[in-house]
């Protein structure tokens, strides 16, 4: 599919601020620049992709613990007591426990790295599209595409912490994820909390473009979504 189309129909009709970005799990070495300084999170390494094609090692994901074991590049046994404290302290809520790290939805694992790109760009058919948007966005979205969920949850769910793991959550079931966003995440990534993090499977991506190309009506619907949030 154009993939530049659909990014211009986002930020055109959709009003998506920050360019959405993809990225490939690889088994060797891609032949793309390379990332030559080391990112402090796995979620920052979707930031850096917002500028051009790039290719981070399986070393560059484990700045983060939490964001090192979600993405399949860092096991957590023996660090279990480490990762809940990061992730109480990433999280700012309840206590994490080690319970919860075992059960933290993360990727396979495996592979050489990752290739990271705008969605643009990408070299590679994608394993996830990422995009950040606010909550009236996110219903248009959610109309075209169907719930977004969590876990085996058939109704449809959103997601606090981490917010890495909404990705493998999307790329393991085939259906869009969507993050609230942990302090984390807003703290390396820099994004607003009026954003949100959906991550979309590549098989999805034709229906959005087709939805929100023949929608005339996206403005009222946004207003109709932030007239709703405003009531509740």
């Amino acid at each position: 599919m154009d993939m530049l189309r659909l990014a211009q129909i986002l930020a055109e009709r959709l009003g998506i601020e920050i360019p959405p970005v993809a990225m490939a799990f690889v088994s060797e070495r891609a032949d793309i620049a390379p990332l030559y300084r080391d990112p402090p999170s796995f979620c920052s390494l979707w930031r850096m992709a917002e500028i051009r094609p790039f290719y981070a090692t399986a070393e560059q994901h484990l700045g983060c613990g939490i964001g090192g074991v979600v993405s399949g590049f860092m096991s957590e046994e023996g660090r279990e007591e480490e990762l809940a404290r990061l992730l109480t302290d990433m999280c700012d809520a309840e206590v994490g426990t080690t319970e919860e790290i075992s059960e933290t939805a993360r990727f396979q694992g495996g592979g050489a790295g990752v290739v990271y790109a705008p969605l643009w760009k990408m070299p590679l058919e994608p394993d996830l599209a990422l995009l950040w948007a606010t909550l009236p966005q996110m219903g248009v979205i959610q109309e075209i595409i169907g719930k977004f969920m969590w876990r085996d949850n058939p109704q449809g769910a959103v997601f606090t912490r981490p917010a890495c793991a909404v990705l493998p959550i999307a790329h393991q079931n085939q259906k869009p994820a969507l993050s609230l966003g942990c302090i984390g995440m807003r703290l390396y990534t820099g994004i607003p909390s009026r954003l949100f993090l959906l991550a979309i499977p590549p098989s999805h991506l034709p229906n959005l473009e087709r939805g929100l190309a023949g929608m005339d009506d996206i403005g009222e619907r946004l207003r109709r979504y932030a007239g709703r949030m405003a009531r509740s």
